[in-house]
């Protein structure tokens, strides 16, 4: 989603500069040393300035990546790291302009290049912990979805092994994880399903929430944190499905109790489904599909395509 490049640690940094300095060749010492420690310092300052500018811009982002952002890595400890990187770049390009300082007036110039080394050396080390902290948070966030705001949005909610991912491979081109435990879907998931009205062939964005839980919101886990700013943020229609079979090892009132939940927090429109009717069907007057048999799926997507026009 974002182009971050990998952040190296203290020691991989030191490396890639000292590394670069070292085969710098010059006939005239002090000029050679001046050169080394121009390269040293030009290139943490290049790199460490790479990191900063790779991170988004948290006063543009989108308030569900705001909150996305918070809730996997924290906004408050990432500014603070990016900060810390800012500092130690500052705290490098003095250490190296006063290097060059005292290598140009004062005779015993390879005693300065290594002091020199060594306060820069210092200083990435003092950072070390939150360039680790910023590679953990690269990695994260090279995970998350990317979201077309501006495209026509379906988000699929209910509780876990309801059915959710079955519906996405059904749906859509997302290959999602299928599996009998609570919980398996751990992030948003993006889908694209492609319908056919009067006008043509339309693209629909289809977003498939981690299951969420009948339960107070602060007693909720960072997985179900994910579905509800994905609801609270992401404009869109709501497919909420419900199966009744209890095949999914959830009650169905707490289930019905989970959708009048979401009816009145989000107002967004709602289709409710009622699925796994393979097995059994007819505890709702919910619209009644099977990913098994391919029961209702058709009548879904025409209804899904009238909701969207």
């Amino acid at each position: 989603m974002y182009k971050i490049p990998r952040v190296l640690t203290a020691n991989e940094l030191l490396d890639k500069a000292f590394g670069r300095a070292q085969k710098i060749k010059k006939r005239d010492r002090k000029a050679e040393r001046i050169s080394k420690i121009s390269s040293v310092k030009n290139t943490l300052d290049s790199t460490l300035q790479k990191y900063v500018s790779g991170f988004p811009s948290f006063d543009t982002l989108h308030r569900f990546y705001y909150e996305l952002f918070d809730i996997l890595l924290g906004i408050d400890t990432l500014k603070k790291s990016l900060g810390a990187l800012d500092w130690g770049r500052k705290q490098i390009n003095r250490i190296a302009n006063q290097g060059i300082k005292d290598v140009k007036r004062k005779k015993d110039d390879n005693i300065i290049l290594k002091q020199t080394y060594g306060r820069i050396s210092s200083v990435l080390y003092q950072i070390d912990n939150h360039l680790l902290y910023l590679e953990n948070a690269r990695k994260k966030i090279r995970k998350m979805p990317f979201i077309d705001m501006d495209k026509p949005t379906v988000i699929m909610a209910g509780y876990p092994n309801v059915g959710k991912s079955s519906l996405m491979r059904l749906l859509t081109n997302a290959e999602p994880t299928i599996a009998s435990y609570p919980f398996t879907t751990k992030e948003v998931i993006v889908g694209d399903m492609a319908l056919e009205d009067n006008n043509g062939e339309r693209q629909i964005q289809v977003l498939e929430i981690p299951g969420l839980l009948d339960r107070p919101h602060e007693k909720r886990n960072v997985i179900e944190q994910q579905g509800f700013i994905a609801l609270r943020y992401l404009s869109g229609l709501i497919v909420f499905i419900i199966d009744a079979s209890l095949h999914c090892g959830y009650d169905l009132e707490k289930q019905l109790n989970l959708l009048n939940e979401i009816q009145s927090e989000f107002k967004g429109d709602i289709i409710a489904v009622e699925n796994k009717t393979d097995i059994r069907g007819g505890a709702t007057d919910f619209l009644k599909i099977s990913c098994l048999t391919g029961r209702g799926i058709k009548k879904l997507k025409k209804e899904i395509m009238i909701r969207l026009s």
